[in-house]
């Protein structure tokens, strides 16, 4: 467990700017757009966990920080992260492992690849508009990214939803790109950050068939 992260991630201290130092440079430039302010990740922790054992997955985990934050927020609960970028799901497991947060797990894939019935909750920080974004405000190029590819994934999530168990829980943090499917009810709402936290649950089945539209290879 290396004890410098320890000490700049104390309890007091666990702040956006601690998290950056342990990003390389190209990454600190951008991690404003594209990593979850830690204030939000506590709260959304929160919302999505309120009762002990529960199991959360985060749509596009980038470099881990919602889940690391969260893991340390709510011990008693699981949060998954999902990334497509293999040397970014490395550099979150390592921070995982420095942080000694057996709680916070990273999945190098595809998150449509994935089953989502095993888990609790849900997390989406607009994970596909990286799709739309002007090639200086991406993440990096070791992805594709191609806007025709933003429809299906916005698709392919509300399928997913549709078909998640009642009592499922859902927060956005700047949307997803889409609304969620019927049945699910809006709970929370704050400004938090540069945008609104919304906290919605599943509340009713729906047998509503879903127009399946598939992501391009």
């Amino acid at each position: 467990m290396a004890a410098p992260l320890l000490a700049a991630w104390g309890a007091y201290t666990f702040d956006d700017e601690a998290f950056d130092e342990r990003l390389p440079t190209a990454l600190q430039m951008k991690s404003s757009i594209h990593f979850t302010p830690v204030d939000v990740a506590r709260h959304a922790a929160r919302l999505l966990a309120p009762s002990p054992g529960m199991t959360v997955l985060d749509v596009g985990a980038g470099a881990g920080k919602f889940c690391l934050v969260a893991a340390r927020a709510v011990a008693d609960s699981k949060f998954v992260g999902v990334e497509r970028r293999g040397h970014l799901v490395r550099l979150a497991n390592q921070l995982a492992s420095e942080l000694g947060l057996a709680n916070a797990q990273f999945i190098h894939g595809d998150a449509v690849d994935l089953d989502w019935s095993t888990f609790d909750g849900f997390y989406l920080y607009n994970p596909f508009a990286e799709h739309l974004l002007e090639k200086a405000f991406m993440l990096d190029r070791e992805i594709e990214l191609d806007p025709s590819s933003f429809e299906g994934y916005v698709d392919a999530v509300r399928e997913r939803l549709a078909a998640a168990r009642v009592g499922t829980r859902l927060v956005t943090y700047h949307g997803f790109g889409g609304a969620p499917p019927s049945g699910y009810e809006l709970v929370v709402t704050e400004v938090i950050g540069s945008d609104r936290v919304e906290l919605w649950v599943k509340t009713r089945s729906t047998t509503r068939p879903y127009r399946r539209v598939e992501v391009p290879e």
